[in-house]
């Protein structure tokens, strides 16, 4: 490398560098959460190990309990288990359209089998279904945990679940409906690592065409969580080449979803984008 080229690389690195300090101070104002209590028990100590995971990472949360939450959760231990920087309970006086509107994520972490077959049918009779239907009607990400709602969830058949095939398949198809209207479905143990993944998948960065060759289509395959329901997700293609000289963090977190990113033998590689690979658990392969 001669001298221009290493001026023109040190160059590249610093302004990748500063852009790369903007982006993430930028996406860290981002992690602000409405956090929807329906009242669900089951995989509720999940749900607070996760959410209590999100904090430490900087997410702000705001709490929201329907009525029922109320009763059975009650704010004082959801403050207690979780301390967000708010709580709002149904009854009171609550702009859920505002809260909505002021945080840029939505989490259900106790999603009830009536809360989900009134979304499923596309009824907003209550505080949650209004915040939930304001929420997709505004393209805010939404990650729903169904420890609570699926009829093949193990603890629900130990406490003596007994309802018909019939009725389950109905619950299995009310969690498909909601999933089709772009809402994520996961469990509670995996709430925080499901969060963080579609939140990095909502950042649109910005892309020059020549910097990246297209992957394959996604495909949709099946797959079953350990509560017994199946569910859709979209498989990526496992590989992206860059055609860049400089590869920095944010090109990493905009293709987070390829295991191996390949570059150049010549293409420099940043600490920062080095780090954000380690942590993604993506493999940077020169050819």
């Amino acid at each position: 490398m001669n001298r221009n080229e290493f001026e023109n690389a040190l160059m590249s690195t610093i302004v990748e560098y500063i852009s790369d300090q903007i982006v993430l101070r930028y996406m860290d104002a981002c992690k602000t959460a409405t956090v929807l209590f329906s009242g669900a028990l089951i995989g509720y100590t999940d749900a607070v190990a996760s959410l209590n995971e999100l904090k430490k990472e900087g997410w702000k949360l705001t709490a929201v309990l329907s009525k029922a939450a109320a009763e059975i959760l009650t704010e004082e231990r959801i403050k207690n288990d979780i301390d967000p920087e708010a709580i709002y309970v149904e009854g009171a006086p609550v702009n859920g359209r505002q809260i909505i509107d002021d945080n840029q994520f939505v989490i259900i972490p106790a999603l009830t089998i009536n809360t989900a077959a009134k979304v499923a049918n596309c009824i907003s009779d209550n505080l949650l279904t209004n915040m939930i239907s304001r929420a997709m009607a505004t393209g805010k990400p939404i990650v729903a945990a169904i420890d609570g709602c699926c009829p093949d969830n193990e603890v629900r058949a130990k406490i003596g679940f007994k309802v018909t095939d019939a009725y389950k398949a109905r619950m299995r198809s009310n969690l498909e409906a909601i999933q089709s209207y772009g809402i994520n479905l996961t469990v509670d143990r995996n709430l925080c690592q499901k969060v963080n993944k579609v939140y990095t998948a909502s950042f649109d960065f910005p892309m020059p065409g020549s910097d990246t060759k297209p992957a394959p289509k996604a495909k949709e395959q099946a797959e079953k969580p350990s509560c017994g329901c199946t569910v859709k997700k979209t498989v990526e293609s496992k590989s992206i080449r860059l055609d860049k000289k400089v590869i920095g963090r944010v090109d990493i977190a905009k293709n987070a979803r390829y295991q191996t990113i390949v570059v150049g033998s010549d293409a420099l590689v940043t600490g920062l984008a080095s780090d954000e690979a380690y942590n993604r658990g993506i493999t940077i392969v020169r050819e």
